[in-house]
């Protein structure tokens, strides 16, 4: 059941969101969601017919989803070409079921959804997942420049403003609590750790050719030394950023002007938004809220 839920702030903001199976959006993303019901479409991705050579990427929102999915598009053709198509066509948390069964095979679906929440099919039919997590500052920095340039919060001006949202400290998580989140990824992991990659963004960002051979191994995509190069270089973010413009067919994001998707793609760029006390804040939520945890995030390169 989709749950409306309204928080106003102590200096009177007034936040209008929904929620369902532990995943929130603000009110107006609903007309972007099948149905216009969260519940509704949850429980229908969750029931969907999984083809059997389906790949699935699966990242918190702000992670380098973009980026992997590309990747995993070029290792399945074996071609350093760009997929014409955006990511957005393939990603669940939006698509109704009709257009994903449209879709040609070998699907790589994408979405952000918590294990608990995918398609029950993937488990049935052990369909390779590829995981990719980021550090939470950095996401906090990207989600909040994704929110003000494309669906500003109510009196949300500044990243100070934004940061409660992630910490989930005003009674509103952004989208699903983080913490929560990628613990949950880590123990889906040692359940079935035959079946899923776990990546980080930082690794793919220090050695590319590195990250993507191990998908390749993962995926059995065969790909070549000299071609895994190619496609490391065509997917450095100016040249994704190059490519969105030329390359991707029209989406819901340039019928509104340049797409919010793709900002700096940098790691640490989130010293630059972060006070001392801000980043001790969150320090102290992740050292509550990570307890018993054995991922290890950097930070820097």
């Amino acid at each position: 059941m989709t749950t409306k839920i309204s928080v106003e702030t102590a200096d009177g903001r007034v936040f209008e969101s929904v929620y369902a199976y532990g995943v929130t959006y603000r009110s107006s993303v609903l007309e972007h969601i099948p149905g216009r019901d969260l519940a509704g479409h949850i429980e229908n991705v969750m029931n969907m017919d999984i083809r059997d050579d389906d790949m699935y990427l699966a990242s918190y929102q702000k992670s380098g989803t973009h980026w992997v999915w590309e990747i995993m598009n070029m290792l399945r053709k074996r071609s350093a070409e760009y997929e014409r198509k955006v990511k957005d066509s393939a990603m669940l948390d939006m698509l109704t079921m009709e257009k994903a069964e449209q879709m040609n095979s070998p699907r790589i679906l994408n979405c952000h959804y918590p294990p608990k929440l995918i398609p029950k099919q993937i488990l049935k039919k052990k369909i390779k997942i590829v995981h990719v997590q980021r550090n939470p500052k950095d996401v906090c920095v990207s989600a909040y420049h994704h929110i003000a340039s494309f669906s500003p919060y109510p009196g949300v001006k500044t990243f100070g403003d934004f940061l409660p949202f992630m910490l989930g400290t005003n009674g509103i998580d952004f989208f699903y609590p983080w913490c929560q989140y990628v613990k949950e990824w880590e123990s889906f992991s040692k359940k079935h750790p035959e079946q899923i990659l776990n990546l980080y963004y930082e690794d793919l960002k220090e050695d590319p050719v590195r990250e993507i051979q191990k998908i390749n191994e993962f995926l059995n995509t065969g790909c070549s030394a000299e071609l895994i190069s190619q496609i490391s270089q065509a997917c450095d973010f100016s040249n994704l950023q190059r490519a969105d413009t030329e390359v991707k067919e029209m989406d819901f994001f340039k019928s509104r002007g340049k797409n919010p998707m793709y900002r700096k793609g940098e790691v640490g760029d989130w010293k630059n938004w972060f006070t001392v006390a801000q980043s001790e804040q969150m320090d102290a939520w992740l050292q509550t809220n990570m307890a018993g945890s054995q991922l290890s995030f950097r930070y820097t390169l």
